[in-house]
Parts: C-alpha cells; sequence; structure tokens
C-alpha cells in the first residue's frame, strides 16, 4: 500500500458518505488483494455488509446453430472505489501510462475471479452448466468510474431451442453486491441475446431479470456483519439476481 493511499483515507472516508446508494447497506471496498483495499478500509467505521458494488451487464451469445456458447459480462465499479483505484494507479512510481495499468489490474481482478469460477452460476433448465475459462478481459474508465469487461465462455455450447438458461453473478460472502445496472434494464440491455441473425434454426428468445427477494432473516444477518467480519460463504446467494434466457424455435409464417 503506497503512502499516497494512506494520507487519503480520511479525505475517502468522508466522501463515502456522498455517493448514492441503490441499497441501504452500502458502503465500499473491493475483491483484489493488489491494492489490498481491506487494509485501507479497515481504519474507518464499521459497517454492515456490502462494502461495494457492480452494474452488471450480459450478453449471452449464440452461435449460428442456436447453442449458447459464452457470456460477455460488463461490470461498472461503485464511484468510491473507482475513485480509490484511480488514485493508486496514479500514485505507482514509473514510466507506464495509465492505460497499461488498468490493463494489469483487469488481469489481476480476472485472476481473482477465477478462484471462485468468475462468481458466475450457470443452469439450464435447473441442471448446472459447466463454465470455461474468461478471456477478452479489457479495463478502462468509464468517466470517473472503472469498468471491466471479459468474456466467459461455457465449457460446451448447450442448444437453446426449448430451454432456458438461468444465472446468478454474486460474491458467496455478500462483501460485494452485483446487481444489473438499472439503468440498462431501462432500455433492456440488461441482459441481451446476441447472435440471433442469420442461424441455420430462427430461434425466439426472451430474456428477463428476477429481483432477488431474501429472507429478513439474511437480510438482517448481512446488516450485522463489520467490514472485519468473516461472512458465511453462502450469504451472498439470497442477494443475487436471476438473469434468464428462455429460447423456443420462431414459427414460420
Amino acid at each position: 500500500m503506497s503512502v499516497a493511499v494512506h494520507r487519503l483515507v480520511a479525505a475517502l472516508s468522508s466522501a463515502l458518505a456522498r455517493f448514492p446508494s441503490r441499497h441501504s447497506l452500502r458502503p465500499v471496498a473491493w475483491l483484489t488483494p493488489l491494492l489490498m483495499l481491506g487494509t485501507l478500509v479497515a481504519s474507518q467505521p464499521a459497517a454492515a455488509h456490502p462494502h461495494g458494488w457492480v452494474d452488471l451487464r450480459v450478453t449471452l451469445r449464440l452461435d449460428d446453430q442456436g447453442r449458447a456458447v459464452a457470456m460477455r459480462q460488463y461490470w461498472l465499479l461503485d464511484p468510491f472505489y473507482s475513485l480509490t483505484l484511480r488514485q493508486e494507479l496514479a500514485a505507482l512510481e514509473d514510466d507506464t501510462s495509465m492505460e497499461q495499468r488498468l490493463d494489469v489490474l483487469g488481469s489481476e481482478i480476472l485472476a481473482n475471479l477465477s478462484q471462485f469460477d468468475y462468481y458466475t452460476h450457470v443452469t439450464l433448465d435447473g441442471e448446472p452448466v459447466a463454465l470455461g475459462k474468461a478471456t477478452r478481459q479489457t479495463t478502462w474508465l468509464k468517466g470517473e468510474r472503472v469498468a471491466f469487461q471479459m468474456e466467459l465462455p461455457l465449457a460446451e455450447p448447450v442448444a437453446m431451442a426449448g430451454h432456458t438458461l438461468s444465472y446468478r453473478i454474486y460474491d458467496p460472502t455478500y462483501y460485494i453486491e452485483i446487481l444489473h445496472d438499472p439503468d440498462a434494464i431501462a432500455v433492456q440491455q440488461g441482459l441481451v441475446v446476441s447472435g440471433l441473425e442469420g442461424q441455420d434454426l430462427a430461434l425466439s428468445c426472451t430474456p428477463g431479470i428476477t429481483p432477488a427477494d431474501p429472507d429478513p432473516s439474511k437480510v438482517a444477518e448481512a446488516s450485522m456483519l463489520d467490514i472485519n467480519a468473516t461472512a458465511p460463504m453462502d450469504l451472498g446467494q439470497y442477494f443475487a439476481e436471476v438473469g434468464s434466457v428462455s429460447c423456443e424455435v420462431a414459427d414460420e409464417q
């Protein structure tokens, strides 16, 4: 941890309250050991889980045979942690550009996520679907926020005609909250399907996002966990939205 970041702790602590929240539980941090943000926020007042959030967009990619082959995930990090990352990256004393530093950061995030199956859980008609190794990571600044994108392939293509593919994307400890971007949902871009044009078999696919509906006991459990607490490894699933895509063979007129 650089000296510059330690000097920013007081300012960041006061700035924390100024950022808008999607839920009442909304202090922030992030997941990458590269920057040891747990050390940074430990000096701040204790607060309930989650401690960071991500605005998510997903594209389910189909091949020309109507099979799901990959999920492209776009993550937009919260303003507070984005500020922390920008300050930390700017404080590095080398001759690399910010673009190069962001690329290294993205590689670290991808490596960290790979240890937890990219926080992604996929089923086809309720049966688990294995995932491959994520690729094509890109990390950049979108305004003042850090954006991260990756392509997560399925281990094997799965036929979509007559089936429903569902997924949940969540941090198992609920340290980070990951929800579909409400602005994207409003314009039907929170979950989209690509590759429907020019297929051998014409498909009609319907995407949908179901909000989480956690039991009040789980909400209370999360609200009692301070920033140093070890959360159960299954807590995050109760706060996860469910994205789904159902496909049928299109009627030919």
